[in-house]
């Protein structure tokens, strides 16, 4: 009696397996030569809300802007506190406006602590990439919930804090990169690629292999 289930069960799997197997060829054939019966393309609607990444010299911004007087309200409610009312940071959080750049160097070069007076002023050597964090990250405690405009204001009031825009300055897809950071000139943009060796996909190994140390000793074979 047990071998006659058994018979019938194994007769199931075999069964379910065969459409499975008849069903992944109809979806290869159905997809042609470039789907491999896994997943499929991924499209471009798919990837935008990842592709946000905005590069210093402002390749990437979204359009939009943003003016110094309508980011105060939400610095106000959402960043001051952390950061200050005025950028003056706040519960240990970073300053917006710190040491004027010289004061700032000539502290460095003393091997005195910096940390505590880094701000957007002498620490940031362009602003899209402050841009960049603020939509990404900010507010700390909600990241990436600001709009496009939204961020671009409250960029353009801390970039006001920092006494480095003035209060009439509008910060945009097209203004921000010219923003003209005071820390700008000791920043260096590597542009060398992350690797030079050639992309190798079979037989990338032409040498016999070597141990230079055993994971286990006082094993014999």
């Amino acid at each position: 009696m047990s071998k006659l289930k058994t018979s019938k069960f194994s007769l199931g799997l075999a069964a379910g397996a065969m459409a499975l197997g008849l069903s992944s060829v109809g979806i290869a054939a159905e997809h042609g030569n470039g789907f491999n019966g896994i997943g499929k393309n991924i499209t471009a609607k798919a990837i935008e809300p990842w592709d946000i990444s905005v590069f210093y010299d402002g390749t990437n911004l979204p359009e939009g802007s943003g003016s110094v007087q309508a980011g105060q309200d939400p610095y106000d409610a959402q960043c001051a506190m952390c950061h200050g009312a005025f950028g003056e940071g706040a519960e240990g959080y970073p300053k917006m406006m710190g040491d004027p750049m010289p004061q700032f160097i000539k502290s460095l070069k003393q091997g005195l602590d910096g940390v505590g007076n880094r701000a957007v002023n002498n620490a940031w050597g362009h602003a899209p990439t402050l841009f960049d964090m603020i939509k990404r990250h900010m507010p700390f405690y909600a990241p990436g919930t600001m709009g496009v405009d939204e961020s671009y204001a409250v960029t353009c009031y801390v970039l006001n804090l920092g006494m480095i825009v003035e209060s009439d300055f509008v910060c945009s897809d097209k203004t921000l990169a010219d923003v003209d950071m005071p820390a700008r000139d000791y920043y260096v943009t590597d542009t060398r690629p992350d690797t030079n060796n050639q992309r190798c996909m079979s037989d990338c190994y032409d040498a016999e292999p070597e141990v230079v140390h055993s994971a286990v000793e006082g094993v014999s074979g």
